[in-house]
């Protein structure tokens, strides 16, 4: 028997920086959070203050505006409020005659509904997509079920946290761009030390290194931290480790959970400090 629904409202929301946007059911969402230093102990006292200890993490690395894009296209089917059948979206999800725009709304209209054939029809077209260019909507689509059927299934309140480079498990992902104080290359101890400073300090702290990549004068690491971790004082006592062999880093750096910059974006950045 095919299942009619259609997109409830939404009561509740809340974020640390940027729009404001919500799912159905008792969900919280924490949208757009750019690279304050101070993020994480912000994140973590908003979740104290809430009583929040259930979140969920976009684990892919989703564009911040797609991200956008899709909570915004969210609400306005949920305003529409039209009704749907579920066996219908889920056959023109897996269609090869539907459009790019028309499997969005299958995708998001899934999404919008607590049902677990609903969920693994997204999980099954993320696995493997149909549309290589709606690999990111299908994510987005897959973590926005997963909250709302958590929600429906435990009773519980459910957070959506997000950045452009979401995260792992309980953690969140962030990159960092560090270079030497007058922008001269690095020599080969120095990037020794660098290398050793770094790793030993961070993974004191438990802090999770994905990436670490040198070049000539400036490094990058792709990190995950987790909510208790004070980034800043982690990230401050490695470069002052590093400069006790002759002040050769910059105090200053970027720390970021929005994007991953390619080396050009880097150079530009450094030309104009």
């Amino acid at each position: 028997m095919p299942h009619g629904y259609a997109v409830e409202d939404c009561p509740q929301r809340r974020l640390i920086h940027g729009e404001r946007f919500h799912l159905n059911g008792k969900n919280l969402i924490f949208a757009y959070m750019g690279g304050q230093e101070d993020l994480l102990s912000k994140l973590r006292e908003t979740l104290e203050q809430q009583g929040i200890d259930s979140f969920h993490i976009l684990e892919d690395l989703v564009p911040v505006e797609v991200q956008m894009e899709y909570f915004r296209y969210f609400e306005r089917l949920r305003r529409e409020n039209e009704p749907f059948m579920r066996d219908e979206e889920v056959a023109l999800l897996f269609s090869p005659d539907a459009t790019i725009e028309r499997k969005k709304r299958s995708l998001t209209l899934l999404a919008s509904i607590p049902d677990v054939s609903a969920y693994r029809s997204i999980e099954t077209y993320h696995s493997s997509p149909l549309e290589p260019e709606l690999a990111h909507w299908s994510s987005m689509a897959l973590v926005s079920s997963r909250i709302i059927l958590s929600s429906y299934l435990s009773g519980q309140q459910q957070v959506y946290i997000s950045s452009g480079l979401g995260g792992h498990g309980k953690k969140l992902r962030f990159f960092t761009v560090f270079t030497t104080t007058e922008r001269q290359p690095f020599t080969d101890l120095q990037r020794e030390i660098v290398t050793r400073e770094f790793t030993f300090q961070l993974e004191q702290a438990d802090v999770v290194i994905e990436k670490f990549v040198t070049k000539e004068n400036y490094f990058t690491i792709q990190l995950l931290f987790t909510f208790d971790k004070d980034a800043k004082s982690i990230l401050d006592a490695a470069v002052h480790e590093c400069n006790q062999y002759g002040n050769f880093l910059d105090t200053k750096y970027l720390f970021t959970n929005v994007k991953v910059l390619n080396d050009r974006e880097i150079e530009s950045l450094l030309a104009k400090r």
